[in-house]
């Protein structure tokens, strides 16, 4: 999902919404730069992007939006974060989203603008914005130094800049039977409407429109973008199921240790967890890895896992696995490991990494370009949980530990420990930074 916001501060709101809501995301500065979206879409379920444009004159507003958009281009869902006292450009930023995304999909887009923030007592009643109960032109933002608002009509605020065909859903359509709120918008939809402003003053009320706007284009070529403060687009997305499509991806294990400790620890993680053991094919039936062989079976087992499988690729799960290994082969197997790793974490995400094994550890940090690992903490003594710092992967979730550490459930833990790091860092909103150099 991709979101344009017009000043940092509703970039960050908005992303702590969409991270509420289980779905990774960041915000990221694109004043000066809008390419800088395009390195971040692959990395994050949400790019919350900052144009800096809301006091930005109209043309200027609606360029930076146009930019943003075409580099985060394609998405599910793309939205404008706007103030939640209508201030700014709200009505050339709009226009410019929902026009830039008609372009790129070639199918008719219609706004859903739904402006109620209900946690932050912003509400839409009869059209009109609410800030703590009161209309917004008798409130203090009536006198804003910038842009003083003199009216709190949704549909005159946002065609004071662009002339775009609204509708509205009132407070007794959106409160009544799910089907009449359907046929509302959907008879909205047949007299054009291009953009469709809609009352609420719950989380519920948001709910309820974003369903009734997904079931009533359902069969059409209607696409869908959003204009509001970020509660409603997250119930578009949820309306949609993306925080159930995005969410998620499974862990991977990597054991290059031979230990006998080693080997029963992975059995038990597949007896009490349902992990799936695989054994690394290697050159020749001996000790070193096959390089491309192991490429195409991890690239499999990624390829059908699901988000809550534990993949395990392993050099020794039996005795029979242990060889006798010549030293140039004892730098040769971590390297060749890590490399199949690396090919497969450019075309899969994975939720996060646990590694056993010191030598391989390194290999596959070295192989991911890391500068290293952000340790937080120890789940056991010798196990340490952390994060990738530098490179591609910076930021991704790892638990490590050396072949000879714990007893036979120490393995299940530390796995059990990735799996609540990843879940919480599902919530926590990254302030990405572009890769490439200006």
């Amino acid at each position: 999902m991709l979101v344009v916001a017009d000043d940092l501060t509703g970039a960050n709101a908005a992303a702590a919404g969409f991270a509420a809501a289980g779905l990774r995301s960041a915000t990221a500065s694109a004043v000066e730069r809008g390419d800088v979206v395009t390195e971040m879409v692959s990395r994050f379920d949400v790019v919350v992007a900052t144009t800096d444009s809301r006091h930005a004159d109209p043309g200027t507003a609606q360029r930076r939006t146009r930019e943003v958009v075409r580099a985060g281009w394609p998405a599910r869902l793309v939205c404008n974060r706007i103030d939640t006292t209508l201030r700014g450009n709200v009505g050339a930023t709009t226009e410019a989203l929902l026009h830039e995304v008609a372009e790129l999909s070639g199918a008719r887009t219609v706004a859903l603008c739904a402006p109620a923030h209900p946690g932050a007592g912003r509400h839409t009643i009869g059209g009109h914005q609410l800030l703590g109960g009161r209309r917004l032109e008798e409130t203090e933002v009536a006198r804003d130094a910038r842009t003083p608002m003199r009216t709190s009509d949704v549909v005159q605020i946002v065609r004071q800049q662009a002339a775009l065909c609204a509708r509205t859903i009132d407070m007794a359509a959106v409160t009544g039977p799910r089907a009449e709120l359907v046929t509302a918008v959907r008879t909205a939809l047949d007299d054009g409407a291009e953009l469709l402003v809609a009352d609420a003053t719950t989380e519920e009320h948001l709910t309820r429109i974003a369903e009734a706007a997904v079931a009533a284009a359902e069969g059409g070529d209607v696409v869908w973008v959003t204009s509001d403060p970020g509660p409603a687009s997250v119930a578009m997305a949820r309306a949609m199921g993306l925080d159930r499509t995005v969410q998620g991806s499974p862990l991977l294990v990597v054991s290059g240790s031979a230990t006998e400790l080693t080997r029963r620890q992975l059995q038990r993680l597949a007896t009490e967890r349902g992990a799936h053991l695989h054994r690394v094919p290697t050159l020749d039936g001996g000790a070193v890895p096959d390089a491309d062989a192991t490429t195409a079976l991890l690239d499999r087992l990624l390829s059908a896992a699901g988000r809550d499988d534990v993949v395990v690729l392993a050099t020794a799960l039996e005795d029979g696995d242990v060889h006798r290994i010549e030293p140039a082969d004892a730098d040769r197997i971590p390297r060749e490991l890590a490399r199949a790793v690396r090919r497969n974490l450019e075309a899969h995400a994975v939720g996060g990494l646990f590694t056993t094994g010191g030598d391989v550890t390194a290999a596959v940090l070295a192989e991911l370009g890391s500068h290293g690992l952000e340790i937080a903490e120890e789940v056991v003594p010798l196990a340490v949980a952390g994060s990738v710092v530098g490179g591609p992967w910076d930021g991704l979730q790892v638990v490590t530990k050396g072949g000879l550490v714990g007893d036979e459930g120490t393995t299940v833990a530390c796995v059990d420990h990735l799996r609540r790091s990843v879940e919480a860092g599902r919530r926590h909103v990254t302030s990405a930074e572009s890769r490439t150099p200006y």
